[in-house]
């Protein structure tokens, strides 16, 4: 795979890159599905007021609670980050698929040896560069919260990727 710690650190990159773009993705699906499951919690509660005038009689402790926690997450929904996360995920997420795909394009050169460790040291560091700049634009003050399940995922997913598109051996 690769002969010279430059090439290996390069594939590092590339691995890295692809994993963060499988991360991303999976972390905005996650927000957007606890967004969407505010939402229609919200919906729900507030539009079977009036079916539940039927039911009041009968389970007026748990229909209170249920009214009393729609209220408190109506209250705090405007806090909850899921949607602004989304956004921003899913902008950063666009510019490091372009940077995955750059540094995959760039990787047959970098494998094949026609470039000097100097020439892909450059490259690494510029991609790196590219990465933070991206991760500066689009997050600005905002900190993603690190979600381990969804690291694990993605990082299988990327091995798979890899074991399909490159030859790496056995594992």
């Amino acid at each position: 795979m690769a002969d010279s710690p430059y090439q290996l650190r390069y594939w590092n990159l590339m691995k890295e890159l692809k994993v963060h773009v499988i991360y991303l993705h999976n972390y905005a699906a996650q927000s957007e599905w606890r967004d969407k499951a505010v939402n229609i919690f919200l919906a729900i509660t507030s539009s079977s007021s009036i079916a539940a005038w039927a039911i009041w009689q009968r389970y007026q402790l748990v229909w209170a609670i249920i009214i009393a926690l729609s209220q408190v997450v109506t209250a705090i929904k405007p806090f909850l980050p899921y949607k602004q996360r989304m956004k921003s995920i899913s902008e950063l997420n666009d510019h490091i698929q372009e940077l995955s795909l750059e540094c995959e394009k760039n990787w047959f050169e970098v494998a094949e040896g026609e470039l000097t460790e100097k020439e892909i040291h450059d490259l690494a560091i510029d991609i790196k560069n590219k990465s933070l700049i991206a991760q500066q634009k689009c997050l600005k003050t905002m900190v993603l919260p690190k979600k381990s399940d969804i690291l694990r995922k993605a990082e299988k997913e990327a091995d798979l990727y890899f074991q399909n598109n490159y030859y790496i051996g056995e594992k």
